[in-house]
């Protein structure tokens, strides 16, 4: 039901639906379920980044403020009505998920809250014209200026926000915690696939409809993560990388490979301090591997599946040879990235 409900969103953001004027009664309920399954999946892997870098946090050189939260705009949505019906969104922007454990879970925000001001500063009078929001696509600046707001705040100190739920207005305050820095979204896609741009790790619905369980999910999630705290993306552009057609080439190619290699070791480490049974990376990996051999994750700049799982299993092994520290074990490509 949810690859199902997932395809169909898919097809839907590709456009407005036309029971945008039409009453709630008449609201299609697959679009309804589309919607909800795609909020699950934001949950899932906003509760997954979470973990994955706050359980880390004492191997990040650089830090940032994290709340736990994922926000989300009503102007993301080509059909508002039927988002606000099936997403209990009524103003701009509200919460789409809370990570278990958070501060955001702490102060006792809920999906669906919807977001009024930070410290002060409403939703609708939050600027658009920062050079960092004027590049995100227009639907996607608001909710960017109230995560930029909110960034900007708690790197400070704890954030009050007043919130709506249920028709009442109130305040809660968020306590300010370091952790690893990223975010984490579900991309609406009918492709399987998995990027970092160097703050956002983003997931392919099509892709998270694969994993079996969470830890299958922190696989993909923590090798993106990886790419993300080894400053990947810079090096790259550094080196002059062509990540098009000619970036499976040549040294564009070896370089974009020895950076997939690196975040495949890390991804092991990282898993492991969440948590998370390392395990699951050979499980996932081997399937996936075997099901579908060929593609982005078979290309010239990645291992195939089974040298991946060999560099698993060798990182498995020195986690074995080592006597973790509070449970948790320094990953060697953090420390040496100090």
């Amino acid at each position: 039901m949810i690859r199902f409900c997932l395809s169909l969103l898919a097809l839907l953001l590709a456009g407005p639906l036309h029971a945008q004027e039409a009453p709630v009664a008449r609201f299609d309920p697959d679009t309804i379920l589309a919607l909800k399954a795609l909020q699950v999946l934001d949950q899932r892997i906003n509760a997954i980044g979470y973990r994955l870098v706050e359980a880390n946090s004492p191997f990040c050189a650089d830090k940032t403020a994290q709340a736990g939260l994922l926000l989300h705009g009503i102007d993301q949505y080509p059909d508002q009505a039927v988002a606000r019906y099936a997403l209990g969104l009524d103003g701009p922007v509200a919460i789409n998920a809370v990570a278990p454990g958070s501060p955001g879970a702490a102060a006792g925000l809920m999906p669906g809250d919807d977001l009024l001001a930070i410290n002060g500063m409403k939703v609708e009078d939050m600027p658009l014209d920062d050079p960092a929001i004027a590049k995100q696509p227009p639907a996607y600046r608001r909710v960017a200026a109230a995560n930029q707001q909110l960034q900007i705040v708690l790197t400070r100190t704890d954030v009050t926000l007043d919130i709506l739920r249920g028709g009442e207005q109130r305040q809660v305050t968020v306590q300010s915690r370091l952790a690893c820095p990223s975010r984490f979204q579900i991309a609406v896609s009918t492709d399987r696939g998995a990027s970092a741009n160097g703050e956002i790790v983003s997931v392919t619905s099509r892709m998270a409809e694969y994993f079996l369980d969470d830890a299958e999910f922190a696989t993909v999630v923590a090798h993106e993560l990886a790419h993300n705290l080894l400053n990947h993306r810079d090096r790259l552009n550094a080196q002059d990388v062509n990540r098009g057609f000619f970036g499976q080439f040549g040294k564009s190619a070896s370089r974009i490979k020895s950076t997939e290699i690196e975040a495949d070791r890390l991804s092991i480490w990282l898993m492991a301090n969440a948590g998370y049974d390392p395990q699951a990376a050979v499980r996932f990996w081997t399937r996936y591997g075997k099901e579908h051999g060929k593609g982005i994750f078979s290309a010239s700049t990645h291992y195939r599946w089974k040298k991946r799982v060999q560099l698993f299993e060798e990182e498995m092994a020195k986690m074995a040879a080592m006597d973790a520290v509070d449970g948790k074990y320094a990953p060697p490509l953090l420390i040496q990235s100090d």
